[in-house]
């Protein structure tokens, strides 16, 4: 890190979650969640990491994310197994008519992955609203439910996933640090791979949340 520029707790959770929790974080949606909707200071600020080589400015095409407030579907272990038609129906409904526009996304250099001790994966063009997404509901967590947030694993660090499981957008962890609630933000999903997903965690004996 540069000695010569004063980082806030702020900047540190930025650079944190995108070596460790995130794969990249919208400008927009940065400015809107830690910047209380200030885009011009968001980006000032963003452009001085570009500058230190803390994070990488790329131009993307994405859909528009929904509005999140909630999860789609929150589920224990022992309940019915859910209506995974109306999860799918309520998931591709809100991406209708989204069609991609052009937007600026940050993510964390080497230098930076390196710093935080993460582990850099790349982020392919095709993902990137699905990670936009993912990255959206941690900044919910962190808003609203901060242990949320800070029991985060995302999915660069998951490494526990065994032939015939899933690999979730997160995991939630315990105080042991054991896996406590799989995360997944839902694209426009056919009702199979909600069903799959769903499978997978009753063989994990966990519950989850679809966003």
């Amino acid at each position: 890190m540069s000695k010569r520029t004063q980082f806030t707790d702020r900047d540190v959770t930025v650079l944190r979650a995108l070596s460790l929790q995130v794969r990249l974080f919208g400008q927009r949606q940065l400015a809107d969640a830690l910047w209380a909707g200030d885009i011009a200071n968001a980006r000032r600020r963003l452009s001085r990491f570009t500058e230190l080589g803390l994070l990488q400015r790329s131009l993307v095409m994405a859909r528009p994310l929904p509005e999140l407030l909630s999860p789609v579907c929150v589920w224990q272990p022992g309940q019915p197994h859910p209506d995974v038609s109306q999860i799918a129906f309520r998931l591709q409904s809100r991406w209708r008519y989204r069609t991609p526009r052009s937007t600026v996304v940050f993510l964390p250099t080497e230098q930076t992955v390196n710093h935080f001790g993460g582990r850099n994966k790349a982020v392919m063009s095709a993902q990137v609203s699905h990670d936009l997404g993912v990255s959206e509901v941690w900044l919910w967590f962190y808003c609203n439910h901060p242990s949320y947030a800070t029991a985060w694993r995302g999915e660069n660090l998951i490494t526990d996933s065994e032939p015939g499981q899933s690999m979730p957008d997160a995991i939630l962890v315990d105080s042991n640090d054991e896996p406590a609630i799989l995360i997944e933000f839902g694209g426009d999903y056919q009702a199979d791979r909600i069903s799959a997903f769903h499978d997978d965690a009753v063989l994990r004996g966990l519950p989850y949340q679809i966003w």
